[in-house]
């Protein structure tokens, strides 16, 4: 069983830094835009942004992550899959010279900023509902 959450640990961290969950809605950015942001710095502006496009559906899906793991067992093994293969996407592979040509020169802070924001968000819902699943037992809703 360990063996299992390490891989969907390993799925998980590959399905979080794609593309999937981020919310594309004039309502969600209209929203957005009306608590006037604008005056942040350029890499608070940044972090809010992917923050703010993923976090109806990281909430869902962290939510769906929580449950399973809560239902299986080994959470620990859970985040250390999740949090050893985006280490070993982000930091490690881009520092092999072969994966440096194919990687077309390394990571932007752009897209750090977006990592970092993707998993942070992740890991802290997770432990909230984790948290929450375990002190509200009756919370079962996989059976």
């Amino acid at each position: 069983m360990k063996f299992l959450v390490i891989i969907f640990g390993i799925v998980v961290s590959t399905f979080m830094h794609g593309s999937g969950l981020s919310v594309d809605s004039k309502w969600w950015w209209d929203l957005l835009l009306s608590f006037n942001v604008k005056a942040l710095s350029e890499n608070l502006g940044i972090a809010v942004f992917c923050f703010w496009i993923h976090l109806p559906l990281m909430i869902i899906f962290s939510l769906a992550c929580a449950l399973i793991i809560n239902r299986v067992g080994y959470p620990r093994y859970f985040i250390y899959s999740v949090l050893g293969t985006s280490f070993f996407t982000f930091v490690v592979l881009p520092l092999m010279p072969v994966f440096d040509v194919l990687l077309a020169g390394g990571m932007s802070p752009l897209r750090f900023i977006d990592i970092f924001v993707k998993t942070l968000m992740f890991l802290t819902l997770f432990f909230v509902f984790n948290i929450l699943m375990k002190k509200y037992n009756r919370l079962n809703l996989l059976g």
